[in-house]
């Protein structure tokens, strides 16, 4: 028979006494019974309505109770306590499982703190401003011909495009060097410039203390009249003590009177000491006029930059330069077959164009492992969430709502995301003190990182991403808790059905996924590495001692007086214990830029649209035996080589290729300067050095000793760096170099001395370091998608326990159990490879121009990448397929 229902105003009532929460299984429970009364003909209204009111309130005073406790909050009561309560409720509960809560924080320390130093870097290098005026005003000014797609600009050229372009306000020049700066306590080398009077105007940049120079004044006075200066900031604090009249003072330059004009303030620079001048930045600004009477477009040794007019880009003041160039040419100033022509780079682009893509490249890899830790960190906290369904559901009897639970889990994200965040601010700090170490050498601006206020704000935005991220995995739990079933189970373990495993295979295969991103970039990278470092440079770096020296003008003013100093200097040097050879040499290879110059071959005709150019390099006796170039026929220089003696060099293969083709270098005869200058008589060939960086082309170079060099060049070189080859560490001559220079001059100085293997590392410390911090984010991927494997079969293995005991009581075997482990972890592997290699393969080609002597599409790389991923992912499954094994069935189906 069917139970008697009660009327529909009864039930109304009932539902209006009852909470919302408990209102279904409470009519339920008083529908039954509302049944069984009438049928055994007692009284059933009068007692429906008595036990609903009796359920309402007595539900009212518990909640009462529990909120005089703190357990829940007071509906529109105090916030910030439910909060609180809410805080120290996650607190005690990460308590009592200390292993995974120290695993959730490591892996969100890592991700948050990876995260901040990477924006730390990246705001310091590429988003603080330039020093200078509207920067995005400011192109550098680039020459371009047959066979050199990027050099200097010559005097003449840049009187040229001031007085034809239509696109700048201004040009300027200058041309970096290094002098001995005497009168303000020791002697030391600081790097200089020579400006025209326009380049602080161009560069929008004004002194803090004096002037700057006029066009009047950068003509000269003549050779008594004092040489003007602007000091850098630095140079005014560290050999003036921050004087504020040091305006006037008086000192030396290369043994030149000078007077202090001025002072520039901090940070500033030009455009060339962020990149090529980076080793030894200029510190001292002197004047330099071009004489229209005495310029030549030939002689490309100057850099150049233009201030655009209002509303020019710079690619119409490239458009600009090309028509000057052709209409100088139309005139006849440049042979049509050379295709000369200018071209114009924001300045932007020319200081931060090396490292932009690669600081953007690991800032994306690093959001890959910020999500690869929370993805683990969300994995974690579900297997909890998953844990506690019957706390969930016994708070959502007494009264909790979903938004409650909900509200609890983001709590407990945010509480471990900013214990994160703490642990992670520590990282940024020692990535700070690791561009420190490095120097601006190699990374423009490295000096400029620094955590401040909006690094912080950062990493606020980066702790609630991460809060959000990794709560919604468990919050989500937490809302579809079942009550019913999850209090008539009573916690009771259960075989765990596919759709309670989705979400968490979800996180773990995408982990893999982004593991296998990061994991494919470093062995490109990789790769790419140990190409760059297996280049043949052309000479052996190794037990080699460099050290920059720069004579002053007075007393060494003739090239008898410097080829007397450096002789003499030489001569000490190679008597110091441990010294093999040693030498000077005009510019040192890999750290330094070395120019070109035009050349007359004897019996060579150049092809129509090409010149005949050679970089030039000019060495001492012994120069180039202690920097271990090879040498391929002939002899090296000799103190022979004198003067007086008939002028002699030695060329590079490529050059002796190029203009003696079919006939024999040796005895080859071409000149170099004037007309009028003698000829070059070629008595030796050497092997390829690459000189303006790793990867540079090489091109054809001539060397000349340098005690001949004012024969054709018409001036003295007075400066160089001198190469010590020794037996052993080189650092232990540094000392003795410094003695042998004082004992001859004691107001020279050296400067920038290091081993060759120090600047062949600088040139390396970009790549090298994009490769380390890959190496790193791959490696702690790899490491928590290992933990998100291992976890998620722990937890499986756990939830279907029950299963593999009946499983082994109907005859399963160990193999069988472990190979249901193993499948589980190495399908959940094949679909993250899969995927990860789906699009690594699209975001490789964004490497493109990181890489050296590697395809985008490595073979190897995606071999090797997925397979390192499918053995970790092995190594994830063990530990949960042998505890699978291990399950006792007596023991497991015990517990059902």
């Amino acid at each position: 028979m069917t139970p008697v229902a009660p009327p529909r105003w009864l039930r109304r009532v009932a539902a209006r006494l009852l909470d919302e929460r408990d209102r279904e299984f409470m009519l339920a429970d008083l529908d039954e019974e509302f049944g069984a009364r009438r049928a055994a003909g007692r009284g059933a209204v009068g007692w429906y309505l008595a036990q609903a009111l009796h359920a309402s309130w007595t539900r009212r005073a518990e909640r009462r109770r529990l909120i005089a406790a703190g357990a829940i909050a007071r509906p529109g009561g105090n916030m910030s306590h439910a909060l609180w309560s809410d805080v120290v409720s996650g607190i005690r509960g990460f308590r009592r499982s200390p292993g995974a809560t120290l695993i959730i924080i490591l892996s969100l320390a890592l991700g948050i703190g990876a995260a901040t130093a990477m924006f730390a870097v990246v705001r310091g290098v590429l988003l603080a401003p330039l020093p200078y005026r509207d920067p995005a005003g400011i192109v550098m000014i680039w020459s371009k011909w047959i066979r050199f797609d990027k050099t200097w600009v010559s005097d003449q050229e840049v009187l040229d495009d001031r007085a034809r372009t239509r696109t700048m306000s201004d040009v300027a020049a200058w041309d970096s060097t290094r002098v001995t700066l005497t009168g303000a306590g020791d002697a030391v080398r600081v790097g200089a410039a020579l400006a025209t009077a326009n380049t602080f105007d161009v560069l929008g940049a004004r002194p803090i203390l004096g002037r700057t120079f006029t066009e009047d004044e950068s003509r000269g006075g003549g050779p008594d009249h004092p040489t003007l200066v602007v000091l850098s900031y630095g140079l005014w604090q560290r050999q003036f003590g921050g004087d504020p009249d040091v305006t006037h003072r008086h000192l030396e330059v290369n043994g030149r009177p000078a007077a202090i004009i001025g002072v520039m303030p901090r940070g500033f620079q030009l455009p060339t000491d962020f990149v090529d001048d980076a080793a030894e930045p200029s510190e001292m600004w002197v004047p330099m006029y071009f004489d229209p009477a005495h310029t030549d477009r030939g002689s490309h040794g100057f850099y150049a930059a233009g201030r655009l007019t209002p509303g020019v880009t710079a690619k119409q003041a490239s458009d600009d330069l090309a028509s000057i160039a052709s209409a100088l040419t139309s005139e006849g100033q440049y042979p049509p077959q050379m295709h000369f022509t200018a071209f114009a780079v924001p300045v932007a682009d020319e200081i931060l164009g090396g490292v932009r893509r690669p600081l953007y490249v690991l800032l994306g890899a690093v959001g890959f492992l910020l999500l690869i830790a929370c993805a683990n960190a969300g994995a974690l906290l579900l297997a909890r969430a998953e844990s506690r369904q019957r706390e969930f559901a016994t708070r959502t009897a007494i009264g909790a709502s979903r938004g409650r639970l909900v509200r609890q889990q983001l709590i407990e994200g945010f509480v471990l995301a900013v214990v994160a965040s703490g642990a992670g601010l520590f990282l940024a700090f020692g990535a700070k003190r690791a561009l420190d170490a490095i120097g601006p050498a190699a990374i423009p601006r490295a000096d400029l990182v620094t955590v401040d206020w909006p690094v912080a704000l950062f990493l606020a935005a980066v702790c609630a991403t991460a809060t959000i991220l990794c709560s919604l995995p468990p919050a989500f739990r937490a809302s579809r808790v079942g009550l019913a079933g999850s209090l008539r189970d009573g916690g009771a373990q259960v075989s765990t059905g596919g759709h309670r495993l989705r979400l968490r295979n979800a996180l773990v295969v995408a982990q893999m996924t982004l593991a296998l991103l990061l994991l494919a970039g470093t062995g490109l990278m990789l790769r790419s590495l140990w190409s760059l470092e297996n280049v043949d440079l052309g000479f052996d770096p190794s037990h080699v001692m460099t050290a920059r020296i720069a004579l002053p003008l007075r007393p060494y003013e003739t090239m008898g007086q410097i080829n007397t100093f450096f002789g003499t200097l030489l001569d000490r040097i190679r008597v110091i214990p441990g010294v093999k050879a040693a030498g000077i040499i005009r510019a040192l290879p890999i750290g330094t830029t070395i120019g070109d110059r035009g050349m007359v071959v004897d019996g060579y005709t150049p092809p129509e649209g090409e010149g005949t150019q050679g970089d030039w390099q000019v060495a001492t006796d012994g120069a180039l035996e202690a920097l271990g170039e090879r040498l391929v026929r002939g002899r090296f220089f000799t103190a022979g080589d004198t003067l007086e003696s008939q002028p002699v060099a030695l060329v590079n293969e490529t050059m002796a290729a190029k203009f003696w083709a079919g006939r024999d270098p040796i005895g080859g005869r071409f000149k170099s300067g004037a007309p009028e200058t003698p000829w070059i008589t070629v008595v030796g060939i050497v092997g390829d050095v690459r000189h303006n960086g790793i990867t540079s082309r090489i091109k054809p170079k001539f060397y000349r000793p340098y005690t001949q060099w004012s024969q054709t060049a018409g001036f003295s070189l007075n400066q160089g760096t001198i190469v010590v080859r020794t037996t052993g560490d080189p650092e232990r001559v540094a000392g003795a170099l410094r003695a042998a220079t004082r004992s001859i001059d004691p107001a020279i100085p050296l400067a920038a001395m290091q081993p060759m293997t120090e600047v062949v590392d600088t040139a390396l410390t970009a790549p090298r370091l994009t490769s380390v911090v890959f190496v790193a984010f791959a490696a702690v991927a790899l490491l928590l998608s290992a933990v998100g494997v291992y976890g998620l079969l722990v937890f499986l293995v756990g939830q279907r326990s029950h299963e593999i005991g009946i499983r082994v009581a109907i005859g399963a075997g160990r193999r069988q159990i472990v190979g249901l482990v193993f499948g589980h972890g190495l399908r959940l592997a094949a679909a993250g490879i899969v995927i990860g290699v789906a699009l690594s393969a699209l975001l490789a080609r964004t490497l493109t121009t990181l890489l050296y002597g590697v395809a985008p599409l490595d073979p190897i790389t995606f071999a090797v990448a997925p397979l390192f991923m499918l053995i970790v992912a092995l190594i994830a499954s063990l530990v949960p397929a042998r505890r699978a094994a291990s399950v006792d069935p007596v023991v497991a189906l015990k517990r059902l």
